[in-house]
């Protein structure tokens, strides 16, 4: 059986990060070595992963690092995403501006959204604060790494939290 995971804000090749919000890791090498460690930890090579963007720097640093990632991996797009290479490059199964989870009332996205920007009461999982913004609430769930100790989150997870206690 497939596992679905959420992640965000992986940024492969980004070295300016680190001072920004990652000052736990020395290099870039030891930043992204730990986020594929972790990732490989948790998703199997048959699992499906939501990548609520920021996934790599470049084009070249996402075709450098997506080889050594396990899963499929379906690119909700990030403001740092090249959003033309990385889809003529094929190496994710899917790239979209957003994707709602009806069975358990989530809309992922990249950005935070507000409550009046999704239907029908929906709560929100998504990136881009790296774990560092005031403001949001019960409505919202930050996957941004540095908000998961460089890990991704399980499918139940998110469903649990969207008070859904049998993920579908």
């Amino acid at each position: 059986m497939r596992d679905i995971w959420f992640i965000s804000d992986t940024h492969f090749g980004h070295q300016k990060i680190i001072p920004y919000c990652r000052p736990k890791f020395s290099s870039l090498e030891g930043m992204e070595q730990t986020i594929i460690d972790n990732w490989n930890a948790h998703v199997k090579p048959q699992d499906l992963v939501y990548h609520l963007g920021d996934f790599a720097w470049t084009p070249k640093d996402a075709n450098r690092v997506r080889p050594k990632l396990n899963g499929a991996i379906r690119l909700i797009v990030g403001n740092h995403d090249d959003i033309p290479a990385l889809c003529s490059a094929g190496m994710f199964q899917r790239v979209q501006m957003w994707r709602q989870f009806a069975e358990i009332g989530v809309t992922a996205s990249h950005v935070p959204m507000r409550q009046e920007q999704i239907r029908h009461g929906a709560k929100n999982v998504h990136g881009h604060v790296h774990g560092k913004i005031d403001g949001l609430n019960d409505f919202h769930f930050d996957v941004s790494v540095e908000s998961t100790d460089y890990r991704p989150v399980h499918y139940d997870v998110i469903a649990a939290w969207a008070g859904i206690s049998h993920a579908a």
